[in-house]
Order: C-alpha cells, then sequence, then structure tokens
C-alpha cells in the first residue's frame, strides 16, 4: 500500500515538473511549432508535385499531435486556461 502511494506521489511530482519544463514557451510559440512544419511540408510536397502526400501528411501530423496532446493530459492548453482563471479572480 505504502508502495502505491509513494508512485502515485512521484508520478505527480514528475508531471509537475514536465508540465514546467515547457511554459517558457508561450501559446503562439506552440502554433508556430505546430504550424511550421505543416507549412513547409506542404510546399515541399507541391513542388514535388506530390498530392497523394499533401493531403495525406497533414493527417498524419495533426493525428501525432492530437495523440501527443491527449496523452500529456493537455498541457498547453491548460496552461492558457489557468492564466485566464488567475487574471479573472
Amino acid at each position: 500500500m505504502a508502495k502505491r502511494q509513494r508512485k502515485r506521489t512521484t508520478s505527480g511530482q514528475q508531471q509537475e515538473e514536465e508540465s514546467g519544463q515547457f511554459e517558457w514557451i508561450p501559446l503562439w510559440g506552440w502554433i508556430l511549432i505546430f504550424l511550421a512544419p505543416l507549412a513547409l511540408s506542404e510546399f515541399m510536397f507541391y513542388k514535388a508535385g506530390r498530392s497523394f502526400s499533401m493531403v495525406m501528411f497533414p493527417v498524419a501530423w495533426i493525428g501525432f499531435w492530437f495523440w501527443m496532446m491527449h496523452r500529456s493530459g493537455w498541457p498547453i492548453l491548460k496552461k492558457g486556461s489557468k492564466k485566464q482563471e488567475e487574471k479573472g479572480e
């Protein structure tokens, strides 16, 4: 029983530390990190004439980001909502 509590405490502390790692990146920075590779790859596929890749890459890219955000608990969006709550108080 004590081991479970230690594991929960450790995992909770790890989540706080991991979410704190990227707090310095503003929301517009995350949007840029998301859109820049997407735009560059679309341009590359357009120049190469790869229409199938122009459709499939954005689907895979959005799916990848959705899964990573879902898996991590949506920390980027939670950070923005915390700031709004602080301003409202």
